[in-house]
């Protein structure tokens, strides 16, 4: 789920600025999912993908899946409306039956207005036309739909554009970065920190390290990490260690002096304290504070930038930070995609497996649903007119 700018900053009046929004909202054009424009009175609150369920599902399956669906429209406050878009790539020549899966539409408007939730409208995506689940009048809404609009003309495109958004044709798995050019020294300095690792001082040097890139400009940073061996080992060879690894999205959220009492606490130095209890609940999204936002989006580029220099367990523990943070932020799917690639990387990395059950069972983090404590995306221009 992801927390939407204010919808007074967008034209959606038209199906065409709706169909071009969507992608943005997202990341990326969606495709076999169930796309939800959550609604808090007139405005935009969230916007919510899930895959649609398999065609052979049973009844059954089908039903849990609405359930899983509704619970998650009712995570965002005040929620009292939606707009459903089915999303299939079918056409009627391809199609089973037509339009395509409207029973599981009709289960899911039922389901939302028993629990309070209008449905403002339902369509249905196909590859290249759409048409209104709901409008059966030939005047306004042929049976066989309109055709897809050009969203790169819409003004809700062209407007996001200029602001910076670029959806992707697919979700990112970490792929396509390319390796560094001193990769084989930094992979020399990794193995040998590895072998120097001793212990608790070891690993507050490493939490230390990573402290002071957080703290650092961003252009800073990538020069001292691209341009010291050294420093690039460090990093890389510090998540090697479970501790210090699963410690870095606090450090990030909370700051180091906070992330360095949970690390003792948690080491057993000062015993289990407010500190701990706390960084366990941001791991699993349940801590009531707001994330410290700008040193999260910091702590994602360094992971996405260190990917050109990663290998084996050190690769697994990024795509898996990169997955942990796309959930902090309420983009599941892309949360998905990374744990994937961890697992493909390594097949039994532990922390990967974990958070997949958690991204499956559709948990998602408590500040996503609250505009005020969610992460929105910084776009560099104006979206407004």
């Amino acid at each position: 789920m992801t927390t939407s700018p204010s919808a007074s900053n967008f034209s959606l009046a038209s199906p065409d600025e709706v169909l071009a929004y969507i992608p943005h909202a997202l990341g990326f054009y969606p495709r076999n999912s169930v796309v939800l424009l959550i609604m808090q009175k007139a405005g935009l609150a969230a916007t919510l993908r899930v895959d649609l369920p398999a065609g052979h599902h049973e009844p059954s399956n089908e039903r849990i899946w609405v359930r899983q669906l509704v619970s998650l429209v009712h995570k965002v406050p005040q929620a009292d409306a939606v707009f459903v878009a089915f999303y299939t790539e079918q056409s009627p020549e391809n199609a089973a039956d037509w339009p395509p899966r409207h029973k599981l539409l009709q289960e899911l408007v039922a389901a939302l207005m028993r629990g309070g939730i209008q449905v403002r409208d339902g369509w249905h995506v196909g590859s290249e036309r759409w048409h209104s689940y709901f409008c059966r009048s030939e005047e306004c809404c042929p049976a066989e739909g309109f055709a897809l609009p050009d969203l790169a003309l819409t003004e809700t495109h062209l407007r996001m554009v200029v602001a910076g958004s670029a959806p992707e044709e697919q979700l990112w798995d970490g792929g396509g970065v390319a390796d560094w050019p001193n990769k084989d020294a930094v992979r020399v300095q990794v193995s040998e920190m590895l072998e120097g690792f001793s212990g608790s001082a070891s690993r507050v040097r490493f939490i230390d390290g990573w402290a002071r890139l957080l703290d650092a400009d961003p252009a800073v940073a990538e020069q001292g990490m691209r341009g010291t061996d050294s420093v690039c080992g460090a990093l890389l060879a510090s998540l090697h260690d479970k501790m210090i690894r699963d410690l870095l999205p606090y450090l990030a959220g909370r700051g180091e002096e906070r992330a360095l009492q949970a690390f003792r606490e948690v080491g057993g130095d000062a015993g289990i304290g407010e500190a701990a209890q706390d960084f366990s609940d941001f791991l699993l999204g349940a801590a009531g504070t707001q994330p410290d936002w700008e040193r999260m989006d910091r702590l994602w580029f360094i992971c996405r930038d260190l990917l050109g220099v990663a290998a084996g367990q050190d690769h697994a523990a990024l795509l898996c930070l990169l997955g942990w943070l796309e959930w902090a932020k309420g983009r599941g799917s892309s949360a998905l995609s990374l744990l994937k690639a961890a697992l493909r990387t390594d097949p039994g990395y532990r922390l990967a497996q974990l958070l997949l059950r958690l991204l499956e069972a559709g948990e998602m983090p408590f500040w996503v649903a609250d505009p005020d404590r969610a992460w929105h995306r910084k776009l560099d221009g104006r979206l407004s007119a």
